[in-house]
């Protein structure tokens, strides 16, 4: 737990102000976050990771609302698409067929009157779904997958107040950039791999690509599973995709691990590749992988585990 996420949860309490929980790290978890917001505007919001939500001080509070993430012990209010994670609140809005939280958020907030809010959410549905059509929704995602957390939280309360408008805004420019240039790099390395139906991938450095958006052009190319881990401070992520017209099932394996997700996209972290590995075999019933090493510069080097 961060000292600001501490802060803003103390805060709230000290001011019997209402405090929302939200996935930090996609742009359904900000605008979940920015109608909440808009909603309360006097609300707090904090930013979480979904391995997070049962640790520390966010299994101790009493959260009035919480989106797009797995129900801590202690909810009024939760809305969630994602097939794995189990009902927990007071009142649940849970439908793993929803294209996105926020699609589920305006309701449960009574703002589906509200026109700036419903364009919110038709940007989250195309970012969840990975079926971007519009320009205001790539300036969504890249501005989400630029920002730090203070980004974030800022971002979240411009859209509550501003609706798409806050797009416009001139501090996100860099950001948009900044992950702009990583999705470049990812079409590059698209190119460096030879395509099959499952694909495995171990890269050194997550920050320089779009890990999902990677996944998501190897399945337009033909894949029917990927999986791609990186690093983080403590262990690794297992990212996992499934096209949608495949038989396989990102949950599944991901539940092997601890994670969760949806069909097509879930995610687990990990103490170890080797764990990663095993899973992976188990779940497709082989003894040997072929995983494609992704290093720091981008250079692809095939091994078999």
């Amino acid at each position: 737990m961060n000292l600001r996420r501490a802060l803003t949860i103390f805060v709230a309490r000290i001011f019997s102000k209402k405090l929302g929980l939200s996935h930090g790290g996609d742009a359904d978890g900000i605008v979940s976050a920015a109608l909440f917001l808009r909603a309360n505007p006097d609300a707090y919001i904090v930013f979480a990771e979904p391995w997070e939500v049962n640790k520390g001080i966010i299994k101790l509070i009493k959260w009035d609302f919480v989106a797009d993430l797995p129900s801590p012990k202690k909810a009024k209010v939760r809305v969630d698409h994602h097939q794995t994670n189990e009902p927990g609140a007071d009142l649940e809005y849970h439908d793993p067929q929803a294209p996105s939280a926020a699609s589920l958020a305006i309701k449960a907030l009574k703002l589906e009157s509200d026109s700036e809010a419903v364009k919110l959410v038709e940007l989250a549905n195309q970012c969840d779904t990975a079926n971007i059509s519009s320009s205001e929704a790539w300036d969504l995602n890249d501005a989400v997958k630029g920002a730090s957390y203070g980004d974030k939280v800022k971002l979240a309360k411009l859209l509550a107040v501003k609706g798409v408008k806050a797009l416009q805004e001139p501090f996100l420019k860099p950001l948009i950039e900044k992950n702009r240039r990583r999705r470049i790099a990812t079409y590059a390395l698209v190119e460096k791999l030879p395509i099959s139906e499952v694909m495995v991938m171990d890269v050194d450095n997550g920050e320089r690509f779009s890990i999902r958006g990677l996944m998501i052009e190897l399945e337009k190319r033909g894949a029917k599973l990927t999986c791609a881990l990186t690093p983080r401070v403590r262990g690794y992520k297992l990212h996992v995709g499934a096209r949608v017209d495949s038989e396989f099932d990102s949950a599944e394996l991901a539940s092997k691990l601890g994670g969760g997700g949806h069909k097509w996209a879930a995610g687990a972290i990990v103490d170890s590749k080797e764990r990663a590995y095993k899973a992976i075999k188990e779940y497709l019933c082989v003894d040997k992988l072929r995983v494609f090493k992704v290093n720091a510069s981008g250079e692809v080097e095939e091994m078999v585990v």
